[in-house]
């Protein structure tokens, strides 16, 4: 039940039996009607629960995406060069996951926010610089363009899914729980990313990929802060 429910249910319940002064009889009427409405609702479940959900989401939704387009990237790709990149991927994503079951319920330990997209951003930054090279620009907005795209196709659906699971909670700052969301999506796509493209020049990953974490924080910032600012609307 939202405060404003239960301001409208006070204000009805005392519009219909005025005051009278030495009667206790209207606080036991109003509380007759708050309590009248109220229902079981069913338990939230462990955070670890929505945490392994989100990780698995992430999975899927990066291997089935990257499978279908061809998994041109890990042919690529060394074995140290594997081990370190999905070890960061699988890091990053589960600290997004753990970020956003912690949105789903007050008083649920430390928020880490906006630290989610900056620590991801600066692994993969660090990652790519260390393990690849190649920084000639030549086709680089024209190789870039097309992983952006393919990277936020598979982002978006992902987030779509990720508030469906973030929605089972009560979410008190959608700002933050959009920005540690759009991060986890923005992982997928980077992870399907590192699975599908055979392009390993290290300025190509270090900004198109990368990118795709930066746009879809941003974007579920500025979607959570909207979304903020609406009810905030409805609650005045």
């Amino acid at each position: 039940m939202k405060p404003d429910e239960i301001d409208r249910i006070i204000e009805e319940a005392a519009g219909r039996f005025p005051a009278r002064e030495g009667d206790g009889s209207n606080v036991e009427t109003i509380a007759g009607a708050l309590l009248q409405d109220l229902r079981p609702v069913r338990p939230l479940a462990p955070a670890w629960v929505f945490t392994l959900s989100l990780t698995c989401l992430f999975a899927i939704f990066a291997v089935v995406s990257a499978s279908i387009l061809g998994l041109h990237g890990v042919h690529a790709l060394s074995f140290t060069q594997i081990g370190w990149l999905f070890s960061g991927l699988l890091g990053t994503a589960m600290m997004a996951a753990v970020a956003s079951a912690r949105e789903m319920r007050p008083a649920s330990g430390v928020r880490l926010g906006f630290r989610v997209p900056v620590a991801a951003i600066a692994v993969f930054l660090a990652l790519f610089a260390s393990l690849l090279t190649g920084y000639g620009t030549q086709h680089f907005v024209a190789e870039g363009i097309p992983c952006l795209v393919a990277g936020l196709s598979v982002a978006l659906p992902t987030a779509a899914a990720a508030v469906w699971i973030l929605r089972r909670g009560y979410v008190m700052d959608w700002s933050k729980a959009g920005t540690v969301a759009g991060t986890l999506a923005g992982l997928t796509g980077l992870g399907m990313l590192e699975l599908h493209c055979p392009n390993l020049k290290a300025i190509h990953v270090m900004v198109w990929h990368v990118a795709v974490v930066m746009v879809s924080g941003a974007a579920g910032f500025a979607i959570g802060w909207l979304a903020d600012s609406l009810r905030r609307k409805r609650m005045q």
